[in-house]
């Protein structure tokens, strides 16, 4: 009697959730593309940023 409206709901509140979990996804990704930008602008500047590299084993190394 109750399956079918509570079935629907189940479905709109994780669509609901993909939709927020890809905005944060854009965001972060925003994010990150720029704290890259800032610390390799920084580091043009000679201003003594962090000089990191991926080593061989995709680990990142100072």
């Amino acid at each position: 009697m109750f399956h079918r409206p509570l079935e629907e709901k189940r479905k709109s509140i994780e669509a609901q959730k993909r939709r927020i979990e890809a905005i944060f996804a854009k965001h972060r990704l925003r994010l990150g593309k720029t704290a890259f930008l800032k610390l390799k602008r920084e580091q043009g500047e000679g201003g003594g940023g962090l000089s990191c590299w991926s080593d061989s084993s995709g680990g990142w190394r100072r």
